[in-house]
């Protein structure tokens, strides 16, 4: 490929990102991101314009979960770093594959409006820090940002100088080619074969399976697995959407899961995490974890093992690569037939009666509000289930993956890495675009909504399907309970009613006011008619339900 010659700096990198697989960009335009930005509209790149730097950070945070392709995100200088870094925090913390182009001021420029120093900045909060430095530099520059990014799986932030963006590059480039990615990385035999020991002696084993097995595409290698052993399966919040129709799984495991969940995790004698990390939101801070149990590891990051929590059993490893090892070695052994274990038909009405769906509670709607349970079910009973589902973070966040079910991992973009509020409607952007057609659905509160609400209007311009759930009890309820409980007034959290469904008509949106189950009666009309465009469902939830996990977990 001829990139031709006297090309500005800006105009080349567009086209090496082209070549190397960027097809998606979201962004704000500035003067310092203009021409790199306008460059790769040119190259062919489709650019997706937001009305927030941080909205456009997560939109392609979760486009690029879903997608796995090189996505970009191009912000300018100064402020539009600063605005976008929350959202790049989240990506960082998920180790999401993202390339931020942030445009900079030119070289020593030290005493423009728009300096910061941005690898300080891009550091304090996980990210990659790269630059441009030169324009001889510049295309290999870019190509080690580009590794970091895709091979480290890094959110990587690309620093563009203003002058070397304008640069000219003369002469020919030849295209720039990745280093091809590693193979699978093989746990060692000799710890396959302790663990398939350790397999053999267990009664009532579990494979628990985190972000690692689905970015290994491990799920049907570990129902394989179970099948064999005789194990439950469950997954992290990260492998929300796992084993999704197995009547096996029990779903989440941690601070979201279902009562049988906790019962039957808790039964566990070996526990299989593969690609997970253990942490306190997973084992309820250990308390899922029976004293007895022994407790295997499998990840491709050797810092990772046995970090959260002692582990029995460690191996570096790819999560589909170790449980296929792990079949081999146990068929070596003559466990060739599958073994019951606890699957029976006790265990399997036990799963269904106690999951999120069947378990009883107490609802506490009246004419007023409506139990934020009660809610959720009623959505997801009405919502086609060929979807995709996002959530934002917020006291409410646990009723979004234990009510709205998702047919894969793929369908599920949960934003709780950094525990912000507000990038619950970006995510729900990126995800509709990374599934075109697909309905996209979010589940959000009102305090998070409210920060990001700008690109309610980018959801519309863009003609996507979307049903947005408001948790609206006017307040931001996690400081409501948790320090409530402890005596203190709390009305500096809480807020008058805001009229969600008014404020979404105005942007050019359909919706509803609802506080009884019959004011679903516009949803399902929405529905029959094919779900089009944007959908806001007020909710107007009981303010004085606070949730089983945020009370286990912030305990007075």
């Amino acid at each position: 490929m001829n990139l031709g010659n006297n090309s500005t700096v800006a105009a080349v990198l567009a086209k090496d990102l082209v070549a190397l697989g960027a097809r998606t960009c979201f962004g704000l335009l500035g003067t310092a991101n203009f021409k790199i930005s306008h460059a790769l509209v040119q190259a062919g790149v489709k650019l997706i314009s937001a009305r927030h730097e941080g909205n456009a950070a997560s939109m392609a945070d979760a486009y690029a979960k879903a997608t796995g392709e090189l996505t970009l995100v191009s912000v300018h200088s100064g402020p539009g770093l600063t605005n976008a870094i929350t959202g790049i925090g989240e990506a960082a913390k998920s180790r999401t594959p993202l390339l931020v182009l942030a445009g900079d001021v030119p070289t020593g420029s030290v005493k423009s409006n728009f300096y910061i120093e941005q690898a300080d900045l891009v550091r304090s909060v996980g990210a990659v820090s790269e630059r441009i430095h030169t324009p001889q530099s510049a295309r290999g520059d870019l190509l080690r940002a580009v590794t970091r990014a895709l091979h480290d799986r890094q959110t990587v932030v690309l620093s563009l100088p203003l002058d070397v963006q304008d640069a000219k590059l003369n002469g020919s480039n030849p295209p720039l080619e990745l280093t091809p990615v590693p193979g699978r990385l093989h746990p060692d035999p000799e710890d396959v074969r302790r663990l398939a020991e350790a397999i053999a002696r267990a009664q009532r084993p579990l494979i628990l399976a985190g972000r690692g097995a689905v970015l290994s595409a491990a799920e049907q290698s570990l129902i394989e697995l179970a099948d064999r052993i005789g194990a439950l399966l469950a997954t992290s919040v990260c492998g929300h959407g796992l084993f999704a129709e197995n009547p096996w799984s029990l779903g989440i495991s941690g601070g979201f899961s279902s009562p049988v969940a906790d019962e039957l995790i808790s039964e566990s004698d070996l526990i299989l995490g593969f690609g997970v990390s253990f942490t306190q939101w997973t084992t309820k801070k250990g308390k899922l974890i029976a004293p007895d149990a022994s407790v295997a590891q499998i990840d491709i990051e050797a810092p990772k093992l046995g970090y959260q929590m002692p582990v029995q059993h460690a191996l570096l490893g790819d999560a589909k690569a170790t449980a296929e090892a792990l079949l081999a070695e146990l068929g070596r052994r003559g466990v060739s037939n599958p073994t019951p274990g606890r699957r029976n038909d006790r265990t399997r009405e036990r799963i269904r009666s106690g999951d999120n769906h069947h378990s009883l509670y107490l609802d506490q709607s009246n004419a007023q509000v409506i139990d934020p349970r009660t809610l959720s079910k009623a959505v997801d009973e009405i919502l086609p289930k060929d979807r995709v589902v996002a959530s934002d973070s917020g006291h409410f966040c646990g009723w979004v993956p234990r009510y709205l079910r998702v047919p894969n991992p793929k369908a599920s973009c949960l934003s709780h890495s950094f525990q912000s509020v507000g990038l619950g409607l970006p995510s729900a952007i990126g995800l509709a675009i990374a599934n075109p057609g697909k309905l996209a659905v979010l589940g959000a509160g009102d305090g998070g909504f409210m920060m990001s609400i700008a690109d309610l209007e980018t959801a519309i311009r863009l003609g996507l399907r979307m049903c947005i759930l408001i948790y609206n009890d006017s307040s931001y309820a996690a400081e409501v309970h948790y320090f409530r409980r402890q005596g203190y007034s709390v009305d500096i959290v809480q807020f008058p009613d805001t009229d969600f469904a008014a404020i979404a008509r105005g942007y050019g949106a359909r919706a509803a006011t609802v506080r009884t189950i019959a004011d679903l009666a516009a949803v399902r009309t929405w529905v029959g008619e094919g779900a089009p465009g944007v959908f806001l469902i007020d909710g107007k939830i009981n303010p004085d339900i606070e949730a089983d996990w945020h009370a286990e977990h912030f305990p007075s």
